[in-house]
């Protein structure tokens, strides 16, 4: 369960990837992140009271919800964030598979270094035809779907800067939530991560544009664009992720949360009427064969 935890979760991620590369070009990182993570946090509330949740917290340690609190912070606050504001700048296309497999890289190499997580072959081979399938699907794309709306793109150095800091960001929220979270369930650590993550990106931007960007929100027409993103993509989806850290193991949930960039390209092909390429098909046997070894062998 905690693997296919992980993989409805890199849906859940693919499609949110799908929705903010629309409104990113009309609104700030900022702006979609907070209120994303805001719509989330009275839904993810109320499943922890309802499953009980609400002991858990009362029984965790201060250190617990501090740990966990922090790691919203890091991952949502800094993480998400920069990867929306970037998006325009960088391309959904150079973004997302690049992000993936440093976070790949960095999560699971801190989960078997740093928590004794197991690390066998599989999950060396596994993770290896992940990212090189993504890698496969991902520039087949951008070399046959050009982007000339896009604004214009970030310098080589920049680039490297930012995605080193949105997978930084995304590891070291994973590592320190499952080292963290004690023995606390997923719905319990929704509850504190989300709204966390939501309350740090909505006061930090507001204190840094001085009030500004409270003049940039969704107008109607995209409003019900952002209420999906923060119930399905953020709600629904981090529930999943924390759940596939627990059962599965931040490394083989990372991995297998990887295969997201692949979900990406039917479900660019329908909203935003990007065309296949020939070496989708190659790109996407090696994704299926590594979540296939990942799965199957221990």
């Amino acid at each position: 369960m905690g693997e296919a935890a992980a993989l409805a979760s890199a849906l859940c991620w693919a499609a949110t990837s799908v929705g903010m590369a629309r409104l990113s070009l009309r609104y700030g990182g900022a702006v979609l992140s907070g209120l994303r993570f805001l719509i989330a946090s009275p839904i993810v509330i109320a499943l922890m009271l309802v499953t009980g949740g609400a002991q858990q917290l009362a029984e965790a340690s201060p250190w617990t919800i501090a740990v966990i609190a922090f790691s919203a912070c890091v991952g949502y606050g800094i993480g998400d964030t920069l990867y929306v504001q970037a998006l325009p700048r960088v391309g959904l296309q150079r973004m997302a598979p690049t992000t993936t497999a440093l976070f790949v890289a960095l999560s699971a190499s801190g989960g078997v270094l740093l928590l004794n997580e197991p690390g066998g072959w599989s999950l060396v081979v596994g993770g290896v035809l992940v990212v090189a399938g993504t890698y496969v699907i991902i520039a087949a794309r951008a070399e046959a779907v050009p982007d000339p709306e896009a604004p214009s793109r970030m310098g080589t150095a920049k680039t490297v800067g930012v995605l080193l800091l949105v997978a930084g960001a995304w590891a070291a929220a994973t590592l320190l939530l499952a080292g963290g979270r004690g023995d606390l369930g997923a719905f319990a650590v929704s509850a504190v991560r989300i709204p966390a993550g939501g309350l740090t990106i909505a006061l930090v931007a507001t204190a840094a544009s001085r009030g500004a960007v409270l003049r940039r929100l969704p107008t109607t027409a995209d409003l019900p664009v952002v209420l999906a993103l923060g119930v399905g993509g953020t709600a629904i989806g981090s529930v999943l992720y924390i759940y596939a850290v627990a059962e599965a193991g931040a490394a083989r949930a990372v991995i297998l949360n990887s295969t997201s960039p692949l979900m990406v390209v039917p479900l660019s092909m329908y909203f935003l009427r990007e065309r296949p390429t020939l070496l989708v098909g190659a790109g996407t046997l090696l994704c299926l064969l590594g979540t296939l070894t990942v799965i199957a062998l221990e």
